[in-house]
């Protein structure tokens, strides 16, 4: 049997047409419309030495190319091309990007071919149609074009578009934090490192200078101006520089290697070449404290974990209003193979279908409750964010401060020590003093010399941490 209408997608065509501009200028999306909530910031960090205007805007980030060093940026750059938890986290973003997409195609007509042919035996016991013939055996060819589209007459689909590109743009913080904490790791190993090259140096002079200590001691006990206690006490001072020496050369080679799988490679085929730590970590001015919310991505991250929640709450809104999809069909259908795309076999149709609930059982409202809860929760953890982002900047140049006193100090201990040394070494050579005083004067000096470079080891930690505290460079 055919049925004879106008041409199959005409009517489909022009009842979309008709409808589009209608429901698209008469959609009022419910929820609350997102805002930043308002966080009091001082107007500029306590513990700062510099102008804060002075200081990167959210236009000027901070650069690991302040620390003037081409090795460091080289290991960077590297990082950034090679480490598989910074790709795994790029593969990430890309599904979420991908799920943007899937959210505005539910805004969008879902059009469908669904051929079919099929054959069918009728019953001979069962009446059907009159002048229907009963058991009668046919084959029905049906080549539909089925559309399907869902009004968004509250907005239910534009929150959750919302919804979706925030939780993508989260996705998007994370994956820059990823790469600042990646950077901040690799400067903080590369800077390690050198301190331990720096420290290794300065054991290696003062065991150049026990060993001579030593072989004067030993030319002196010959010639028996020496004694054989002084002999062991200057071995013992050898043996002790070069177990240092093994120690610290141990400790450099782990951290070789752990730079090493930063970078994405491989141990046994990473090796850099030691260089002192030399020079000053560059001064970082810190800014404005409000650009924090704009600089660092785990401040960034939860705020858009907000407005993903706050779009949330329009979703289950939406669920408490009607719901209208339109859906409609146009093709051929007919018994015969060689009539199936004649213009008698052309078919339509179009079924508006309206959703209007009216008893769920509480749970559109228990999924409001939750929604507007999680929003609560997601605020307080905006704040904490905001509040701990700012202490670990103010920590960090309070350190900076202390630290700056600190080595001003144990640079005049260096010098003290050092002094100290010389004159004892003088006064042995002449006799006025015994060998003990002259290993204690080299023991201080050597211990002062030592913690001199690991102080400084720790000011430059000490900036690499400040690099990631006001968001580094993302």
């Amino acid at each position: 049997m055919t049925i004879r209408f106008l041409p199959s997608a005409a009517p489909l065509r022009l009842g979309l047409a008709l409808l589009f501009p209608m429901v698209s200028g008469c959609v009022t999306a419910v929820g609350p419309d997102y805002q930043r909530p308002e966080t009091p910031l001082p107007e500029a960090f306590r513990a700062a030495t510099q102008d804060p205007d002075s200081g990167p805007s959210s236009s000027e980030p901070v650069s690991w190319e302040a620390f003037g060093d081409p090795v460091l940026e080289q290991l960077i750059t590297k990082a950034r091309e090679q480490n598989h938890s910074l790709r795994a986290a790029a593969a990430r973003l890309q599904q979420a990007r991908a799920l943007i997409g899937v959210a505005r195609s539910e805004g969008r007509p879902a059009v469908a071919l669904e051929p079919s042919i099929g054959r069918s035996q009728s019953s001979d016991e069962v009446e059907f149609l009159p002048g229907v013939t009963n058991g009668r055996l046919q084959t029905l060819y049906s080549l539909p074009v089925t559309a399907r589209w869902e009004l968004d007459l509250f907005g239910r689909i534009q929150r959750n578009q919302e919804a979706v590109v925030a939780d993508a743009q989260a996705t998007e913080a994370d994956a820059h934090a990823l790469a600042l904490a990646l950077e901040t790791q690799v400067a903080s190993s590369y800077y390690g490192l050198r301190a331990l090259d720096a420290e290794i140096e300065v054991v290696r002079q003062g065991l150049e200078l026990r060993r001579s200590s030593a072989q004067l001691i030993r030319d002196r006990v010959r010639l028996g101006a020496g004694t054989s206690l002084d002999q062991a006490q200057a071995e013992n001072q050898v043996a002790q520089g070069e177990a240092d020496f093994a120690s610290l050369q141990r400790a450099r080679s782990e951290s070789e290697h752990a730079l090493a799988v930063l970078l994405g490679e491989t141990a046994s085929q990473f090796a850099l070449e030691p260089a002192p730590l030399q020079g000053t970590p560059p001064t970082i001015p810190p800014g404005l404290p409000s650009e924090l919310l704009q600089r660092r991505p785990d401040v960034r991250r939860a705020e858009r974990v907000l407005a993903a929640e706050n779009a949330r709450i329009g979703v289950a809104e939406a669920a408490f209003y009607p719901s209208l999809t339109l859906t409609g069909q146009a093709g051929w259908q007919s018994t015969e193979s060689a009539n199936w795309f004649s213009k008698n076999a052309r078919i339509w149709g179009i079924a508006p279908n309206l959703y209007i609930p009216l008893f769920q059982g509480e749970r559109n409202q228990r999924n409001l409750d939750r929604a507007k809860a999680r929003y609560e929760e997601v605020v307080e953890n905006y704040q904490q964010a905001v509040l701990e982002a700012l202490a670990e900047v103010e920590s960090t140049l309070a350190s900076q401060k202390w630290l700056l006193e600190q080595s001003q100090a144990q640079g005049r201990a260096v010098e003290a020590a050092n002094t100290a040394r010389s004159v004892t070494r003088t006064r042995f050579e002449v006799g006025t003093v015994d060998y003990l005083q002259v290993l204690d004067a080299e023991r201080t000096a050597l211990d002062a010399e030592r913690a001199q470079t690991r102080l400084l080891g720790t000011e430059f930690l000490q900036t690499v941490r400040l690099v990631q505290a006001l968001g580094g460079q993302w």
